[in-house]
């Protein structure tokens, strides 16, 4: 009994607040699947490319289309030597119905685009910029469902 007055003594127990605990969890999660996805500079440079391509095919000729997407080389490179120092991400057992309709959407609004043949630079013009709003959309829903599933399948894995 004295032992146990001693030991309350010497290391007292912190007032623990379980709820302020799981946000405290849920944040460090949270980091810890920001920090292995792709940084928002790469995609915001990854969407201007596709929409770029994606712009220039029947407007201007083949080699200027295909010196275009040949940025994609670098933005690669860029792509790998970011994420290699970066931490892998845990793999996910299936995509949620959310991810796969996001994703749907990006290659319907793709094909549809095609369908579109500017025939002057301002319309060029604003079908890149619809392009790029559709895509960064797209995109920027499909990395947080993405990040969303991740964190509820670690949730739900046994450790």
């Amino acid at each position: 009994m004295e032992s146990e007055d001693i030991l309350a003594e010497e290391h007292p127990m912190p007032d623990h607040d379980p709820r302020q605990a799981l946000t405290e969890v849920d944040g460090a999660s949270s980091t810890m699947v920001d920090a292995t996805d792709a940084p928002r500079g790469f995609m915001f440079a990854f969407v201007a490319l596709v929409a770029t391509v994606m712009t220039l095919i029947g407007m201007a000729p083949w080699p200027v289309v295909l010196g275009v997407a040949a940025l994609s080389i670098p933005l690669g490179l860029w792509y790998f030597f970011v994420m290699r120092r970066r931490p892998k991400p845990r793999p996910m057992l299936n995509h949620s119905k959310s991810y796969v309709g996001y994703f749907l959407l990006l290659i319907v609004a793709l094909q549809f685009v095609r369908f579109w043949e500017a025939s002057s630079w301002g319309e060029t013009g604003a079908k890149w910029l619809l392009v790029f709003m559709v895509c960064w959309f797209c995109v920027s829903r499909l990395r947080t469902v993405a990040m969303r599933d991740r964190l509820k399948d670690a949730h739900e894995r046994p450790i």
